[in-house]
């Protein structure tokens, strides 16, 4: 039977990922809020298996429901399963909480904060499932606290566009996130992270290991602004650039900027492309508007932990000079 989904993404890339539902898996949807979608009649969740895209996902819920409306979505959906008792939170005013949790308990739920299987969310009137959440379908990351959110780093490949044999940079690598989300939707591609920080690296390792990646991602101990690479030998780059607020500094970028975007142009295949996310949009542009040879060609504003950084689509002005190394 089909029944409707929530799904949440990175605010900014919902017309971006609406789209791919609807071209690749016949999925109809609408957008109810920043960052959410509905999904209208999903009868497999197959989908899920590949969209690096999609955060968390949820039943639509009305807080005076009972229980067994919740049991009864769940079992329209192919392949899913709650154990029992179900385990679950709840995520409402204290009053409401504690009635709802009153409520829930008494048709034999357990209230289980730190491990659940359903989180009662009745602001957004949706009932989410932890077993389809992120990082239970694809895994858990070792992060550092300015570290990208996945489902923008999946946003910006999107925007990258790269093709089943490309060749994947990113020069300020951190845990090494984009090409391991690459990785994990593009099974034949090749990635390359560049870090600068060794406890960075250090996690990035993991991280790589941890999925067996180590053959499809060459992690470099390196610097952004003197990269070991050939000329022309990358066909797509992909970072967040820092933004002077976590990590450096606003003056810091003046010169970083300039020196990083030199690079990428050098290293960059005459068809290629990048997609590099900052919020210090104004010396981004600047070091852009001085660096022979790129073009911005997409702005997209992007939203999260209360930045509103863009993700610049970037290309080739002009065709490059030969080669020099």
């Amino acid at each position: 039977m089909a029944t409707e989904l929530i799904v949440t993404c990175a605010v900014g890339f919902e017309d971006l990922l609406r789209g791919d539902l609807q071209q690749e898996h016949g999925l109809r949807s609408r957008l109810v809020a920043h960052g959410e979608i509905l999904l209208e009649d999903v009868t497999d969740l197959g989908f899920l298996a590949r969209t690096t895209a999609i955060d968390w996902v949820a039943l639509p819920w009305d807080a005076d429901a009972s229980p067994e409306v919740v049991i009864a979505a769940v079992q329209q959906l192919p392949g899913l399963a709650l154990d029992t008792p179900v385990r679950f939170r709840v995520q409402a005013s204290p009053d409401a909480r504690a009635a709802l949790i009153d409520r829930y308990e008494r048709a034999g739920w357990v209230n289980a904060p730190g491990d659940w299987q359903v989180n009662l969310d009745v602001e957004l009137g949706a009932a989410q499932l932890g077993s389809l959440a992120w990082a239970a379908r694809f895994g858990t990351l070792r992060r550092l606290p300015a570290a990208t959110p996945v489902p923008v780093v999946a946003g910006l490949l999107r925007l990258a566009k790269c093709a089943p044999q490309d060749v994947l940079l990113d020069p300020c690598a951190g845990v090494g996130t984009v090409p391991i989300v690459d990785a994990i939707s593009r099974r034949d591609g090749r990635g390359i992270a560049v870090e600068l920080q060794a406890h960075a690296v250090e996690l990035a390792g993991s991280n790589i290991a941890d999925r067996d990646l180590a053959g499809r991602i060459d992690l470099v101990h390196g610097d952004a602004t003197n990269l070991e690479l050939t000329d022309q030998s990358v066909d797509r780059v992909v970072t967040d650039l820092p933004f002077g607020k976590r990590i450096g500094s606003n003056a810091d970028n003046i010169e970083l900027y300039p020196r990083v975007l030199r690079e990428i142009e050098r290293v960059l295949t005459p068809s290629g492309r990048c997609v590099l996310l900052t919020d210090d949009k104004r010396v981004f542009k600047d070091a852009l508007a001085r660096t022979r040879g790129l073009k911005i060609v997409r702005e997209v504003v992007v939203r999260y932990h209360g930045v509103n950084p863009s993700a610049y689509v970037v290309t080739r002005s002009r065709k490059p000079a030969r080669p020099r190394r």
